[in-house]
């Protein structure tokens, strides 16, 4: 079941405050003193913004000698977040805002339970020795160094669209899975899903009246694979694939399309519209997978 992040931390902080008054309600019992500096604290906010600023730092001082005289942690009467960084927000910046590294952690575990990442698929995880012969190999270690290049290049690669096509089998998706979880691992959130969902998850979208495109037109990595096995939906999977590619092309965001389908059949499959976005050579590096399907190697090899 995909988490309710925002509902996830909205818990977090009901918890943080409810420990706080429970701490509060404990040391005003056992010294009037802590109750007298919190009425004051209260009153603070009605004060004058500098007056506001030194008054509560002398309090605080006050608040933090009163804790070490009862042998308490300084910071017994702060909020105990989860995350200190965030202050169990998901997110850190200002005024610009991005996700925390709390926050990354979690939708990568997201994504491996729901099946979207295989937490085996990483770059540390590849293997020279399902390849059947050199030719084979070489090939293999030449995108693997390819496909980490354009990771460790993220957000802003110097061509920021991989399409990686060829033969079923030869490891297309695990170089597009390694790309995603390398992306998580450095902060950057990402987004990894197969065609077939994404029309699902627009579909899902129109019929209960929400915007499903920006969750795909805005994320700084998009990993979309199987593309060409989504089934076309009159006025949806077309226009819902150009919107995505054309604003992801214009803003030069991270993208990774995985394909069986080479350039003309592309073109065939969505129109020169569509094709020529995913395509565009002026920021688009196109890999090319060839040979036979390594799955059985992978099988024995296990």
């Amino acid at each position: 079941m995909k988490t309710d992040f925002e509902a996830y931390y909205a818990d977090l902080r009901r918890k943080a405050v409810r420990q706080l008054e429970t701490r509060r309600q404990e040391c005003a019992a056992m010294d009037p003193a802590f109750a007298a500096l919190q009425a004051k604290r209260s009153r603070v906010f009605l004060m004058p913004a500098q007056g506001a600023k030194l008054t509560l730092s002398t309090l605080r001082m006050e608040e933090e000698a009163l804790l070490k005289r009862y042998g308490l942690p300084k910071d017994y009467l702060l909020p105990a977040y989860s995350c200190p960084l965030c202050q169990d927000t998901g997110y850190v910046g200002s005024p610009i805002k991005k996700k925390c590294a709390c926050r990354l952690k979690l939708e990568q575990q997201d994504l491996v339970e729901a099946g979207r990442i295989n937490e085996r698929e990483t770059f540390s995880g590849f293997r020279e020795d399902i390849y059947p012969d050199e030719a084979s190999r070489k090939e293999g270690k030449t995108i693997c160094v390819l496909c980490q290049r354009f990771a460790d290049a993220l957000p802003a690669p110097k061509y920021p669209q991989l399409l990686l096509f060829g033969q079923a089998g030869r490891g297309k998706s695990f170089m597009g899975n390694a790309i995603a979880a390398r992306a998580i691992e450095r902060g950057i959130d990402t987004l990894r899903l197969t065609a077939y969902r994404m029309t699902e998850e627009v579909m899902n979208g129109f019929s209960n009246n929400a915007s499903p495109l920006p969750r795909f037109t805005q994320v700084p990595l998009l990993v979309l694979d199987d593309l060409g096995t989504e089934p076309l939906i009159p006025n949806v999977t077309k226009e819902s694939l150009f919107a995505i590619a054309d604003q992801r092309n214009t803003s030069r965001l991270a993208t990774v399309y995985i394909s069986n389908l080479n350039a003309d059949e592309l073109t065939e499959r969505y129109g020169e519209r569509i094709a020529s976005r995913i395509t565009d050579a002026s920021i688009t590096k196109a890999i090319r997978f060839t040979g036979d399907s390594l799955r059985g190697s992978k099988e024995k090899n296990r």
